[in-house]
């Protein structure tokens, strides 16, 4: 068998396959896959034919071979001109020239048994048999030109008229390999004019249906621009390096032999492409291999370090992520010492953040000032720095400045951590325990490493930042609220100092009075209670307190917040019922924190009814399933009736800074939802424009799925309905 004939057996079989594999495995509409299969069988059934022409053992064989052949070739047109408009989505509107191909490719048939098409065969010195045409036999190959012709025509018009980008790049899969494909179709006719023209890519024409195979199957495909811009570049690489060695394989068999095998060149040039190709490959595999096998430690290193870069991203605090990134240098690399500088955005110093082995009597001494030499040699070089490279090879004045600084720190090497052109960190590394160099190769690791730290580092200022304008929000909502609870507590204070002070001055005329005097001292420790309790719980709302996520009983958090506003809800005329549920579970909960959530709903409720009304403060244990946050939850609802909140208001009014009143900052609802977020908790809304407005608090019965880094309860996901 020679090259045809091995290619014409692989093309029929690949065919088929591929033409099976879209069928019941591609991703395009049923149409678009049918009519890519029964191509693809033509296709085969061509091939197939060729194959049995090559291997044919008489004329009689070879002919009723040929007629297998054209069955395929007769085909292939009107099938391929179908597969490309049910694969723009266009049959329907070209159905009549569909069916007139259809229909000219049977009577292209009819004519061929008919025996219109082919006189006979005759010997072909490398195809074995080759058929001898008649005139009418130019009808078939004016067909084979017009109709793969006219679809392209129709799918380069859709190429250029459509916008998607997946499918532009559809588009040119198809439109690219067809066009290989049907050049390498012709050469097959070349027989028909002269048989000095080799048909090398005729065996080739089965290459085509693999990209399409792959356009049709999948959705996200490959640039194929880019497959194109580097096939190229990679066969003009191939070229250079084999045309040379071909050369001197010629060369090396006229030198030897004193002529040419032209079997042997063609192995030799297969042999070449072959390791052209694959070498790359093979090496980078046996590479990896060889450095399992030997090399395990040091592979294991950089793995760690590898991984360690990616899981950096998600630590959000300074100090864990420092204490991890020295830690694990330190075990991954051996070394003895490991620390890291970071800088202070206040002054420009650089102060250490985390160490492994320095000694820790010194450390609160380390600091590096932004005119120091190791920060600018860092700041100017933006490259790691040996120590023992700087004793060779000295850079300035500074020199023995910096290594002097280096040798303070423990440190042979010091790489610089940089983010955007700034340095904000500096990371020393010691000798390693067995006292190797550190390589090209750990340098670049290491300097990788630093990069990603980096970014962690600018994340995670980043959060603090935010963490710190959340706290300054809630200080300032806190002391609005109470700014208006003193306006009320004022007046329920003076209330009883009043009753008090007119019966200190009957006093010293009804002394003598046994009633009098019992009654005046009951009703004054009544009256100074009172007060006390009042000062009492606004000092308790007021004063900061330290984080402290609890199990709570939610009734009694409820019941001294309305217990405080209850003055200011008289000077309103708004009454406020109280409903609470019996045996409530505790809730996890920071007291503190839910109190002002609580004082901010009432607060709210109470300045939403001008001329008085109600408040209805209830709790009540829920079950939630099936939903973004499910489980058990404390429900606390509380409800007015005043002018409601307009529906396109609603989805606003937890963002920071939106009010609708003429007074106030805008922030008490923005931090009380947050405030419950972060409980693992969510706030739901229902109002109704002239009847009321109900908030629904829930807070999970459980422990928080995680606490926070200030020790309150953190939030898994945010929740809000209405």
């Amino acid at each position: 068998m020679n090259w045809h004939t091995i290619n014409y057996a692989l093309g029929s079989l690949l065919s088929l396959v591929v033409g099976l594999f879209v069928l019941y495995r591609g991703q395009s509409r049923k149409l678009t896959r049918r009519t890519w299969f029964f191509l693809c069988v033509f296709v085969s059934a061509w091939h197939a034919g060729k194959f049995l022409i090559a291997i044919s053992p008489s004329e009689v064989f070879a002919f009723r071979a040929i007629h297998f052949m054209y069955v395929g070739a007769i085909l292939i047109p009107p099938c391929y001109l179908h597969f490309i408009l049910s694969l723009l989505d266009s049959e329907r509107r070209y159905r009549y020239l569909i069916a007139a191909s259809y229909l000219f490719g049977f009577l292209e048939l009819y004519l061929l048994f008919g025996g219109w098409f082919l006189k006979g065969v005759r010997p072909d010195a490398i195809l074995n048999y080759y058929e001898i045409p008649t005139q009418a036999y130019w009808i078939y190959f004016g067909n084979y030109l017009i109709v793969p012709t006219l679809a392209m025509v129709i799918l380069t018009r859709a190429l250029k008229k459509t916008d998607g980008v997946v499918r532009k790049n559809q588009f040119k899969y198809v439109a690219y390999s067809s066009l290989i494909g049907f050049i390498c179709g012709v050469t097959t006719f070349a027989p028909l004019v002269t048989d000095r023209v080799p048909q090398i890519l005729a065996p080739l024409v089965y290459f085509y249906t693999l990209p399409i195979t792959y356009a049709v199957a999948r959705y996200r495909l490959m640039d194929i621009d880019v497959i194109i811009r580097k096939s190229l570049i990679y066969a003009l690489l191939l070229l250079i390096l084999l045309v040379p060695c071909y050369a001197l394989v010629i060369w090396g068999q006229l030198t030897a032999f004193g002529e040419i095998s032209y079997q042997f060149s063609l192995s030799t040039l297969l042999l070449f492409i072959l390791v052209g190709f694959y070498f790359p490959k093979v090496r980078f595999l046996t590479e990896d291999a060889l450095e399992r096998v030997l090399f395990k430690k040091r592979l294991d290193f950089r793995e760690t370090l590898l991984r360690s870069s990616k899981d950096m991203v998600s630590i959000i605090e300074i100090k864990a992520l420092s204490d991890n990134l020295v830690r694990t240098i330190g075990k991954s690399l051996g070394i003895e010492k490991v620390s890291l500088l970071l800088n202070n955005v206040a002054n420009g110093s650089y102060h250490l953040e985390a160490s492994v082995g320095l000694d820790l009597d010194q450390t609160d001494r380390v600091l590096l000032p932004k005119e120091g030499p190791l920060v600018q040699l860092l700041q100017r070089r933006r490259e790691p720095i040996v120590r023992e490279e700087l004793e060779w090879v000295p850079v300035g004045p500074e020199t023995p400045q910096t290594i002097a600084t280096m040798g303070k720190l423990g440190a042979e090497l010091s790489l610089p951590i940089l983010s955007k052109e700034k340095l904000i960190g500096v990371l020393n590394l010691g000798h390693k325990e067995d006292k190797t160099i550190y390589s090209n190769e750990d340098l670049e690791l290491l300097s990788t490493l630093t990069n990603q730290a980096a970014i962690a580092i600018e994340n995670a200022r980043l959060y603090e930042n935010l963490k710190q304008s959340q706290d300054t929000l809630r200080r300032a909502d806190r002391l609005s609220s109470l700014g208006l609870l003193t306006a009320g507590l004022a007046h329920e204070i003076r209330n009883p100092l009043v009753a008090i002070r007119t019966f200190t001055q009957l006093l010293p005329e009804r002394y003598d009075d046994a009633a009098f005097r019992e009654g005046f001292q009951g009703l004054a420790l009544k009256e100074v209670d009172r007060i006390c309790g009042l000062i009492n719980d606004l000092l308790s709302f007021a004063r900061p307190s330290k984080p402290n996520v609890v199990a709570e009983n939610v009734n009694d958090v409820v019941a001294e917040i309305a217990r405080i506003l209850e003055a200011q809800a008289k000077e309103k005329n708004v009454v406020i019922a109280r409903d609470f549920g019996d045996n409530l579970p505790k809730a996890w909960i920071d007291r503190e924190q839910m109190k002002q959530v609580f004082m901010n709903l009432i607060l709210n409720a109470i300045q939403a009814m001008q001329e008085g009304g109600s408040i209805s403060i209830s709790t009540r244990a829920i079950s939630r399933n099936g939903a973004e946050l499910s489980g058990e939850f404390v429900q606390v609802e509380i409800r007015d009736t005043g002018i409601g909140i307009p529906e396109e208001n609603v989805q606003h009014i937890f963002d920071p800074f939106y009010t609708s009143k003429d007074e106030g900052s805008g922030l008490g609802l923005a931090v009380s939802h947050q405030i419950v977020q972060e409980h693992g908790g969510f706030v739901t809304v229902e109002s109704t424009v002239g009847k009321g407005t109900a908030f629904f608090v829930h807070v999970p019965v459980g422990k928080p799925v995680r606490p926070a880094a200030n020790g309150r309860a953190q939030v898994n996901e945010a929740n809000l309905s209405h």
